[in-house]
């Protein structure tokens, strides 16, 4: 699937640096690329779902895009988020693959977590998404602890927790 498709983007889009001082044009172009790649995606998991194609239980991401891509754009691969219910667009963020998220949403083996997590229990720990709680806020006790654990080992990784 091209997410690209439909996407008409202006090389010559103009931000305000005022408003973000520290981040370069090329970098507040990449951040808007990935939220509308979680839009788009996002959109299209609504249509599947809504033909009855993607049959697991949904929880969307949009109109969030900015938060995941804001927060994960200060992230490197070896630091952790903990996600939530709705977890599509930190997995995307994160730099996810989009074919195997599609996969996980479709219950395929090929999946993000091997068609077993579904829509609200993906995980990916080789990208650093450890896991996804369905639990509302069931996230920051997971992060805390992680957190403890990168201290006690002395690296220098940070945990994300999600928890809305």
């Amino acid at each position: 699937m091209d997410l690209r498709r439909g996407l008409e983007l202006n090389e010559n889009i103009s931000f305000n640096i005022e408003l973000a001082t520290d981040l370069s044009p090329a970098t507040l172009r990449e951040m808007y690329v990935t939220m509308v790649r979680i839009r788009k995606f996002e959109e299209r998991v609504a249509e599947l779902v809504s033909k009855e194609e993607i049959i697991c239980p949904c929880h969307l991401y949009i109109g969030e895009e900015a938060v995941a891509t804001g927060v994960c754009s200060a992230l490197r691969k070896d630091d952790y988020v903990f996600s939530t219910h709705r977890s599509h667009g930190h997995y995307i963020a994160k730099g996810g693959d989009i074919k195997a998220l599609m996969a996980e949403l479709y219950g395929r083996a090929t999946g993000c977590s091997k068609g077993r997590g579904g829509s609200m229990h993906l995980a990916s720990p080789d990208m650093g998404l450890p896991g996804s709680s369905a639990i509302v806020a069931g996230t920051i006790p997971l992060a805390v602890g992680a957190a403890l654990a990168f201290s006690l080992q002395k690296r220098d990784s940070v945990s994300v927790a999600f928890f809305w």
